[in-house]
C-alpha cells in the first residue's frame, strides 16, 4: 500500500514529515519521497512482469499540498512547477528506455486539477458515476494537465478531496477519475456506503 497527502493531513499535531515517518514505519508500505522538490509525498512506483526488470506501467504520486500561499489568492494550492518539471524528467527517461515510446502511466493525488471543471461544462465529456458536489480545484493552473499531454504517458489521474464525488470523466483523452470516499464520517459524506476505487 501507499499513500499521498491532501489538504487535511497536517491540520492537527504532526507535520508532513512526521506523518510521512510513520506510515513509512508501517509493514508493507511502498511510500517514498523526493528530496529537493516541494512537498513531501512525490514519487513513483513501477509495476511490470515478476522476475524481469521490465516496467509496463509507471504510477506517479503527488503530494497536492494544501492550500495557497501566493499573496492576494485564496483556496487550495497547486501542484507546483519543480513536481512538475520532476514528473517530466522521469517520464522523459521511462520513454527513452522504451524505444522513445511513452510507458503507460498513472497519476495519483487528492485534490483534482482545475482541468476537472472544465469537464461539467463539456457536453461532449463522458460522466460515469455520482457528482454530488462542484470541484473543488486550485483556482491557480500551473500546467499538470498539459504537461501529462506532452509527455503521452498518462492514461488516467485519480483524486479524492471532493466527498461526495464518485465519477470517472473521459476528457481529452485522459480520464479524470474520483475515488469512493472510503474515511470515517466526516462533516459531510452522503455518498453512502463508503467504499474505494479498484482499477484493474
Amino acid at each position: 500500500f501507499s499513500v499521498t497527502f491532501g489538504n487535511h493531513d497536517d491540520e492537527f499535531d504532526k507535520t508532513r514529515k512526521e506523518l510521512y515517518d510513520i506510515v513509512k514505519s508501517i509493514p508493507h508500505s511502498l511510500i517514498s519521497t523526493t528530496e529537493g522538490i516541494f512537498g513531501v509525498t512525490n514519487f513513483m512506483l513501477t509495476l511490470g512482469p515478476a522476475g524481469s526488470d521490465a516496467t509496463d506501467r509507471v504510477l506517479y504520486l503527488f503530494d497536492s499540498n494544501a492550500y495557497t500561499t501566493i499573496d492576494g489568492m485564496k483556496g487550495y494550492d497547486h501542484i507546483r512547477i519543480d513536481q512538475i518539471e520532476w514528473y517530466r524528467q522521469q517520464s522523459r527517461k521511462f520513454t527513452a528506455g522504451n524505444g522513445g515510446k511513452p510507458v503507460p502511466s498513472l497519476a495519483f493525488f487528492h485534490i483534482p486539477l482545475p482541468e476537472h471543471k472544465e469537464t461539467a461544462r463539456d457536453d461532449a465529456a463522458i460522466l460515469t458515476g455520482t457528482r454530488g458536489e462542484v470541484v473543488c480545484s486550485p483556482d491557480m493552473n500551473s500546467g499538470l494537465f498539459v504537461s501529462m499531454k506532452e509527455m503521452g504517458d498518462i492514461q488516467a489521474t485519480f483524486h479524492g478531496h471532493d466527498h461526495n464525488n464518485d465519477y470517472a470523466v473521459y476528457w481529452n483523452k485522459i480520464f479524470l477519475v474520483y475515488g469512493r470516499f472510503s474515511g470515517c464520517d466526516t462533516v459531510y459524506n452522503d455518498l453512502k456506503p463508503n467504499g474505494a476505487r479498484v482499477i484493474e
